[in-house]
Parts: C-alpha cells; structure tokens; sequence
C-alpha cells in the first residue's frame, strides 16, 4: 500500500486494445464516433449518436450503415471507427459506484458494458474486474495523463504515500500514467528529489481532484500552480524580479539625475537673470538721475540768462553817471 515503484512508457495512455473489451458491433446498436485514447477534451464527433442500420464486410475490413439524426441519408463508416453506447456508458468510461465500498476505490474505468446492461469495472484494490449492472453506476470526469492532481480537502489520510510543501500543505503533482484498474501514477515535477526520495507516486482517482489554471480562485493559487509545473519556475521568477527591480531603480536614478540638472539650470538661469535685472535696474536709475540733473541744471541756466544783461547794463550805467 506504500510507494509503488513503476516504469511507464512516455508514449503509454493507459488505453491499450487488449484490456478494454470491445464486441462486435450489430444491427440495432447505438453507436458513436470512437474518441481518442487518453482524451479529455471536447471534439467533433462525426457521429455523436446513432443507429446501426446495415453491416458491410470485406476480406480487410467492416463497414457499418448509421442513420444519423439530422442527416437525410445513412452514412457509411469503418466499424473500428465506432464504438457502442449502452446505457449511456461505452467501454473507456470512469465510472464511480453509487455505494461506496472501503475495501477498494469506488473511481474506476468501465472495460466492458453488455447489452444486457451487465459491466465489469477495474477498481484499484481489487485483484479481478469488478462485475455488476450499469445500475450501480454513474458516469465522472475522466482522468487523463499530463494532468495536474491534488489529493481532495476532505482526504486526511490518503491511501498511498504523498508528498507535502514546505509548509506542510498537500503537493499538486501530474499524472504520468493511468494503470487498467484506474491507478493513477504521479509524478512532482514542481519539487526537487533528495537522495533516495522516491520521484513517482500512486494515488487512488477516488481522493484526488484535477486542478487547473483557469479553476485557480486567485492569484496566489494561480501561482502556486505555475510553480507546480517546474521546480525552477521559482528561481526564474525570483531572478526576473530582481532584474526588473534593477533595472527600474537604473531608470529611476537616471530620471532623478536629469531632473536635477534641468532644476539646477533654471535655478542659474533665474539667478543670472535676476542680476542681470538688478544692473539694468541700476543704469536705469543712474541714467535718469543723470538726466534730471542736467535737466536741473538747463532749467537753472534758463533762469539766470534773463539777469546777466540787466546787471551787465545797470552796471555800465552807474559808471557813466559818476563820470
């Protein structure tokens, strides 16, 4: 029940032909486009539901007639390009038991659905597939590889080994692989390894949830998230911001600098224009004193000139009648 060490192909979904049991398709079945392995996301279906009408076969292949809804005409397709809907479910589907059981996980895969309605599920615990009726079941969210997981906040003691924070809060790791009875292999890709510490871990689909960028409710989730894709997400963070703190202080300072020279130029430019201001204000002054004093002086000669003939005459007068 510990760590369970595995060697997963890079190339491996989990959804291989021989452990999911698919029958041969019959007139009546209903049918849809078959989806991708290890697919979670929406895509256009050819088919998205409908009936099997007619069976072709040839020495290499079988084709199946389906009246489709909405199309006028059967359309003619390859049989493995099918697969069949019984009760709403289709071979590949995780199921989850509608009572729960403690002795194994209650989030499987569907392997095999009859048309009876009778299904065999692989749940991590038990040994051989699970078999039952599609009544005891409900369709949930697949799981798919390259996923990012985290156990549930209900889940205190997990039933495998898994890793913890610093701060001693649940890791987020990625789903590398995905075992036929639903096992879920994870990897920490946003933690480093230490000495002998194991790098791959199982979890059971029934603790874990998915967690995505876009469900993060803010912004320290969000980048809680971002750290969980690398370990090195941090370290670069940290380098860019004290790059960018660097650069912006470079600016500043530089701002800072030139404002204070264009400052200290006008404080010089006032100053001299202020000199310059007070001299001219000086001429001024000494210009019109200068002025006024000549014009005082005109106005003193103009006030004069009328008695210099009258003392020149009165004075010659007086020295003729004393002759």
């Amino acid at each position: 029940m510990g760590n369970v060490k595995v060697n997963p192909k890079s190339d491996s979904s989990g959804y291989t032909k021989w452990f999911l049991s698919k029958d041969h398709l019959q007139v009546g079945d209903m049918v849809r486009t078959r989806k991708l392995p290890n697919s979670c996301r929406p895509q256009n279906m050819d088919i998205p539901e409908g009936a099997v009408v007619s069976l072709e076969s040839n020495t290499d292949h079988r084709f199946a007639i389906v009246r489709v809804h909405g199309y006028d005409d059967p359309i003619r397709v390859h049989a493995s390009s099918l697969e069949r809907v019984t009760s709403g479910l289709v071979a590949g589907d995780w199921v989850c038991l509608r009572e729960q059981n403690e002795k194994h996980s209650h989030v499987g895969i569907l392997h095999a659905i009859n048309r009876d309605s009778s299904v065999s599920v692989g749940f991590l615990g038990l040994h051989a597939l699970w078999d039952g009726n599609s009544s005891e079941l409900k369709k949930v969210e697949p799981f798919c590889v390259g996923q990012f997981v985290r156990l549930k906040d209900s889940v205190s003691c997990p039933r495998f080994e898994w890793r913890r924070k610093r701060g001693g809060a649940w890791a987020a790791g990625r789903i590398s692989w995905i075992l036929p009875n639903g096992g879920l292999v994870v990897k920490f890709p946003g933690m480093l390894d230490f000495g002998n510490e194991a790098n791959t871990y199982m979890a059971d689909p029934s603790e874990v949830e998915v967690v995505e960028f876009r469900t993060c409710p803010g912004i320290i989730e969000k980048y809680e998230h971002l750290e969980d894709h690398h370990w090195a997400i941090r370290p670069v963070l940290v380098a860019f911001g004290l790059f960018t703190a660097l650069k912006f202080g470079i600016l500043v300072g530089k701002k800072v600098r030139r404002n204070n020279k264009v400052n200290a130029v006008e404080i010089e430019s006032h100053y001299l224009g202020g000199q310059n201001q007070n001299a001219n204000s000086a001429t001024t002054t000494s210009t019109t004193t200068t002025m006024r004093s000549s014009n005082a002086a005109k106005q003193g000669n103009a006030a004069w000139l009328p008695l210099v003939p009258n003392v020149m005459f009165k004075e010659a007068g007086n020295s003729s009648n004393s002759r």
